[in-house]
């Protein structure tokens, strides 16, 4: 088990299903700390099919580190992957409700929207 991947407070990741495109399989990668990886979750991983081979990784978004605070963080993971019609790339949306698109080619990442509470500003408690 990797590290922040399932916790007694945490349920476990949602199941993203791999994406296959001219013989090349994107899936997240799960053991990212076995591959060099230095966070839980955010990464996409490349697979030869043929070969099997993992091809790269790649980050492709932060997961906030919170030990500082004590806090272990339990990771933030892909909660869907779609291939975007008539381009080389992945729309991926992680847990929090964050989307990106991800270019196959340039293996670069661009945030295209907020998670939910980040467009709702600050939330207003009544007294």
């Amino acid at each position: 088990m990797c590290p922040g991947f399932q916790s007694n407070s945490r349920p476990a990741p949602p199941v993203v299903a791999p994406i296959e495109r001219n013989g090349i399989r994107y899936e997240q990668d799960m053991q990212s700390y076995d591959h060099g990886g230095d966070q839980p979750g955010g990464y996409l991983t490349a697979i030869d099919v043929k070969t099997g081979e993992r091809l790269w990784m790649v980050k492709v978004y932060e997961v906030s580190d919170q030990s500082e605070s004590g806090v272990d963080s339990i990771g933030i993971y892909f909660k869907s992957m779609a291939l975007i019609p008539g381009r080389d790339a992945l729309e991926i949306e992680d847990e929090t409700g964050r989307r990106f698109i991800f270019d196959l080619i340039n293996k670069t990442s661009d945030q295209v929207s907020e998670t939910l509470i980040d467009t709702l500003g600050p939330i207003k408690i009544p007294q």
